[in-house]
């Protein structure tokens, strides 16, 4: 059976009706070399638009890489830019997916709606704890984290000491290896550029494959623009 949408937010009230408890998110949108590594699996594999996140599935960007995500539950998006690597984990209740990013390096933007469950970002240093908010962040092993605001507020603690600091719109959070952390105003020029701007050419209509409760295949076609 075929279901065309419109717009994103339709798949949240119709996938989630049938999803198995490990389905936590979709694939929007995939530019350049990006990967996916299935968990239980230890090879990458090419990642497409329309892909199904399971709940500890990785991905990988290259060099020209840029993914975005959207969970299935709220509408929250993660976009991956290149160079960055993270293992996207979720744990579903009846209505909400409670969810955890790692990310050992790279840059990343999460769009997240208001939460009722966690989302966390971890990271080699720092912790950043979510409610509701859209920010950018860059991890670095050897430098630490920056998490710049843009709308919302982020709580960002160093694991080394403890130490936390609240990010709101306009400012920038840091945290670094040696255990400190500190805030400052946003320098606009530091703003990572984001590469699915609507004035970029990317796919418009994304195929997804589902499996329905009586072992029927449901595919679900979205249109956008």
């Amino acid at each position: 059976m075929i279901y065309f949408l419109k717009k994103y937010y339709f798949i949240i009230f119709l996938v989630a009706s049938f999803i198995q408890a490990d389905k936590i998110a979709v694939a929007t949108k995939v530019k350049g070399v990006s990967e996916i590594m299935k968990v239980g699996s230890k090879n990458f594999n090419a990642l497409k638009a329309g892909m199904i996140l399971d709940d500890g599935d990785k991905v990988r960007t290259g060099n020209s890489g840029f993914v975005a995500i959207i969970f299935i539950d709220d509408k929250s998006t993660l976009k991956i830019k290149e160079n960055s690597e993270a293992v996207i984990t979720g744990q579903r209740t009846v209505k909400n997916i409670s969810k955890k990013i790692n990310i050992d390096g790279g840059t990343i933007r999460a769009s997240i709606t208001k939460q009722n469950v966690d989302f966390v970002i971890q990271t080699p240093t720092s912790v950043a704890s979510v409610k509701g908010t859209d920010f950018w962040m860059v991890v670095d092993e050897l430098l630490g984290d920056q998490i710049i605001g843009i709308e919302g507020q982020v709580s960002l603690v160093n694991t080394e000491t403890g130490q936390e600091v609240n990010v709101t719109s306009g400012m920038t959070g840091v945290s670094t290896p040696d255990g400190q952390v500190g805030i400052s105003e946003t320098d606009l020029a530091s703003i990572p550029e984001d590469p699915s701007d609507d004035s970029e050419e990317g796919p418009s209509q994304l195929k997804i494959y589902l499996d329905g409760p009586n072992g029927e295949q449901k595919v679900f076609i979205i249109d956008y623009q």
